[in-house]
């Protein structure tokens, strides 16, 4: 004749206790999001039944931050921020066109995604950096619909900068290289390409395209420079094909602005020698990875 351990049956009325629990608490959640969406359908506010997202998502941060449950902090940052990103979009309280709506939303969203960052650094979980990508391709979406005349390379910008930030923010606190170089190419490459292509002027094709390769040299300049954070010793090797994207950038700007050529090489050197001066002022504290 088969016996029940003593044990077994003590672990098990927790266990049911905790269920009971959590059936109820999702009941009345539900019985209120019922509730505040049939008022409003006799209210006609607005705005009322908008407010459960957010609200929602807030109860599940606030329980995360009460308990340590780490799922729901992110639960309770992508309800609360794409909430609020719904609410300014829909809102009657705002007057926005259709692209300021969607800016809106999709700035609000990208910034529960980097909150998840955020909150997992400050509460001892292992960092989410990744979440980074995401929240930054959101955010720099929402912010060249708000700030820009929403031109391409207005996207090729704030985008492109966005995300290379984000690589190189993981990278050098994660330490990887492999994210490192994406990072600073980016962060060069961009602001280049805008630089060239979008900034009114007379430049011919040739000048704006040395304009472009001349950023694009920055950027491999840069992962010389942030190289230090991951391995012993500055890497040089990147900036080889710094050196010749920077010469051949050059070129063309003389062949296609000549008048400006002394200028455009000025400026731009002024930034490798901004580089130089930092690497020497490490160099001197004796800064280590």
């Amino acid at each position: 004749m088969a016996t029940t351990h003593p044990d077994s049956t003590q672990e098990t009325k927790p266990r049911l206790a905790l269920r009971s629990d959590w059936r109820v608490r999702t009941g009345i959640l539900l019985i209120l999001i019922g509730g505040v969406i049939l008022i409003d359908s006799f209210l006609k506010t607005g705005w009322l039944s908008l407010m459960i997202l957010p609200v929602l998502g807030l109860l599940f941060l606030a329980g995360g931050l009460r308990v340590q449950q780490w799922g729901w902090m992110v639960a309770g940052s992508i309800f609360t921020s794409l909430g609020v990103g719904i609410f300014l979009a829909l809102s009657p309280f705002f007057r926005l066109s259709g692209i300021e709506r969607m800016g809106w939303l999709l700035l609000a969203f990208g910034c529960g995604w980097l909150l998840i960052t955020l909150l997992s650094r400050l509460f001892g979980a292992p960092v989410a950096w990744w979440a980074l990508i995401p929240g930054s391709a959101l955010a720099s979406g929402g912010a060249v619909l708000l700030f820009s005349r929403l031109r391409l390379l207005d996207f090729i910008l704030y985008i492109g900068l966005g995300l290379g930030l984000a690589f190189l923010l993981w990278g050098l606190a994660s330490r990887l290289f492999g994210l490192i170089i994406p990072g600073s190419l980016l962060v060069g490459l961009a602001p280049g390409v805008y630089l060239g292509w979008a900034t009114p002027g007379e430049l011919n094709p040739l000048a704006r395209t040395g304009v472009m390769l001349v950023g694009f040299a920055l950027g491999w300049g840069l992962v010389t420079f942030f190289s230090r954070r991951v391995t012993p010793r500055f890497l040089w090797w990147p900036l080889i094909p710094a050196g010749v994207l920077a010469m051949t950038g050059w070129g063309l700007y003389i062949g296609g602005d000549p008048h400006n050529a002394l200028s455009f090489i000025g400026n731009t050197g002024s930034l490798a020698l901004i580089l130089l001066g930092v690497y020497l002022l490490l160099m001197r504290r004796g800064i280590h990875g």
